[in-house]
Formats: structure tokens, sequence, C-alpha cells
């Protein structure tokens, strides 16, 4: 165990400072030359990050449900099934009522994004009030910041035209005030990460920032928790080779829904990509959030 919390800190460090590079890096690409970051460029890259780094991390799931679950007979039948249905459940929702489910999506991100924060070791002391905060940045400082290019996205996906919202400027002042208060009470007010991840929502564009925050510090630390803290690796394959396996399984179904799409579908490819990832995204949400809020109730008895 004391091997793995070592490996856990290290592999943390490493993550802190690719994500750092990075925002860096698309920081002064911003401020010298926006025009560079075009939309395509933008999309392109939210699909290969979100399909090599950000699916796979929740082809944990299994492992977390064999855990669980594994003294039950058939376990992997019924988890598969009771997975796959609430995703084609909520699917459903997407075709039927959008914007609901446009703003169910964005609740759940809040405290699915806020309960991962918690779970990382340094952080398990938070509280609800700290787990909303912290959850909600990538949530509502791009639409305080960036509410044209966030609600341009909005109507992308869901296909509806959508008002922007005139924000008064006592809300920025609050939910600063607030946000500071979460991190100020965590502990947290001297790690430079969260006011990184903040600065990116403030100067970078909405997919940029998400891309950063969703891929390199949110799904990379949830290999690292998952990998050498839960110890979820199937026991049959060593490290690599899973890795290898959930990212491959990730691109071939990534790309046979994008062509199925491209062949049968009415939209153009780069709406195709924002359409998919995030209404994907929020369908395997919805199971992987309740499935590792289980998880934590179950660990804490």
């Amino acid at each position: 165990m004391q091997l793995n919390l070592l490996l856990i800190e290290k592999y943390n460090r490493l993550q802190s400072s690719l994500l750092m590079i990075l925002s860096l890096l698309f920081i002064i690409i911003t401020l010298i030359n926006p025009g560079i970051l075009t939309y395509y460029f933008q999309y392109y890259m939210l699909l290969t990050t979100v399909t090599i780094i950000g699916i796979p991390h929740g082809f944990f799931d299994y492992s977390i449900a064999e855990r669980l679950f594994r003294n039950s007979r058939n376990w992997i039948y019924y988890f598969t099934l009771g997975y796959i249905l609430l995703s084609l459940i909520y699917l459903t929702v997407w075709f039927i009522f959008p914007l609901m489910a446009l703003l169910f999506f964005l609740i759940i991100s809040i405290f699915h994004f806020g309960i991962e924060e918690q779970n990382h070791l340094e952080y398990q002391d938070m509280k609800f009030f700290q787990i909303f905060m912290i959850g909600s940045m990538p949530v509502f400082l791009p639409i305080l910041f960036h509410s044209q290019d966030v609600f341009n996205i909005f109507q992308q996906i869901i296909d509806l035209d959508i008002d922007i919202i005139n924000i008064n400027t006592n809300i920025y002042y609050l939910y600063f005030l607030l946000l500071f208060i979460a991190l100020y009470n965590n502990g947290i007010k001297r790690s430079l990460i969260y006011a990184i991840l903040i600065i990116n929502f403030i100067i970078l564009p909405p997919l940029i920032s998400f891309i950063l925050f969703f891929c390199f510090h949110h799904s990379i630390r949830h290999y690292i928790h998952s990998i050498y803290y839960e110890n979820l690796v199937p026991k049959k394959y060593d490290t690599q080779k899973y890795l290898n396996i959930i990212i491959m399984s990730s691109i071939f179904f990534t790309s046979l829904v994008l062509l199925s799409l491209q062949i049968y579908g009415k939209y153009t490819f780069d709406i195709i990509i924002v359409k998919y990832i995030f209404i994907l995204l929020a369908c395997l949400t919805l199971p992987h959030l309740m499935l590792n809020i289980y998880h934590d109730t179950q660990k804490n008895k």
C-alpha cells in the first residue's frame, strides 16, 4: 500500500505538471493569436482527447461492479443490462425532451465532478457545499465568461434556439465569494491546480478549457486513483495491456458510431462531433455516477 501511495503521489505530480504546461501553452496562444484555435481545431481536439482519454476512464466501472456484485449469480449480465438500459432511457429523453435532458446533464455533471474530487486522497473530508461549488466550476464559469460560445454549443447539441441569459454583475461577485469559501474551508487554498483551472475557464474558449479539465485533470486523476489506489485493473491483465484494450475499444466504438451518423445523419461532421461527444458523455455519466456513489457508500459502511 505504501508503494502505491508513493506512485499515486508521483503520477499526480506528473498529471499536475502536464495540466499546467498545456494550460500555459493554450493561454499564450489565446492571448497572442487566438485565430489558431479555430472551431474545427477545437472540435477535432475534443473528439481525439475525449475518445482516447475521457471515455476509457469509465471502463473501470466493470471492475467496480465485479467487486460489488461478484457474489451474485450472473451479476455481469444484470450489470451490463442495467447500465445499457439506463443509458438508453436517458438517450430517449434527449430525443423527446432535449432541453430537460441538457439541464439534467449539467446538474449531474456538477455532482459527478465534485464527488470525483472528493475521492482524491487529500480531499476526502469535503462537505456537500464544497463538492457542489468545486464541481460547478466546469459548468458555471464558462457560462459566466463565455456565454455566447457556450449557448451556441448548447444549441448545436439540442437543435433548439436558446436565449442567452444576461447575468448581473453581482452574480459574478457572489459566485467567486462562494467558490473562495469552498476552497478556503477545504484547506486547498494553496493548490495551484484549482487556480489554473479557474483561469482556464475564464480565459480559454469553452471547448479547450473543458478538454483540459475533463481529459487532463478529471480523467487522468481517475486513472491514477483507479489503478493505484482502488486496484481496479483486472488481475488477468497488466496495466499497460488493459489501458491499450480500453482505449482501442473506445476508438472502435467512436469510429463506428461517427461513421454511421455521417452516412445516415443530417448534420455536418463538426456538429456530429459535438452532439455525439456530449450526449454520449451524458448517457454514460448517469450510470457511472450512480455506480460510483453506491460504491462509495459501501466502502464507508
